[in-house]
């Protein structure tokens, strides 16, 4: 399957059964997990790949449409391709902010004192 492929199938769960889509572009942290829409819960939700893989099975168009199927899965990929950014930027900012380094102040030189010892009031008259 290609990176820009959907597959349409159904996860045979008991109880919990539902029409599925994969998108292989949508990859997760780790090889032994992979993405599903899972219509039930119109959710885009991550599996672990050896539970999973053994339970998925072709799409049986008499359950579900794939047209109606494929609109679900697009409305559930905005959402969560929505959250996976933000996830995606809070994983870049540190869990602490930097210690800041502060540059020692410059001592001040008092220019006023040093003035008044060399001018009197009467240099300044002339």
């Amino acid at each position: 399957m290609s990176k820009n492929e959907l597959w349409f199938g159904y996860l045979k769960a008991g109880g919990k059964s539902t029409p599925v889509v994969r998108d292989e572009s949508l990859e997760t942290k780790s090889k032994g997990t992979v993405y599903l829409y899972n219509h039930s819960k119109d959710a885009i939700l991550e599996y672990s790949r050896d539970i999973v893989e053994p339970k998925l099975v072709e799409l049986d168009e008499q359950i579900i449409a794939v047209k109606d199927l494929s609109n679900a899965f697009k409305e559930a990929r905005k959402r969560f391709l929505s959250t996976t950014t933000i996830r995606r930027w809070e994983r870049e900012i540190p869990d602490r902010a930097p210690v800041a380094v502060r540059e020692p102040e410059p001592e001040e030189d008092d220019f006023a004192d040093s003035y008044d010892s060399d001018f009197d009031d009467d240099d300044l008259d002339s």
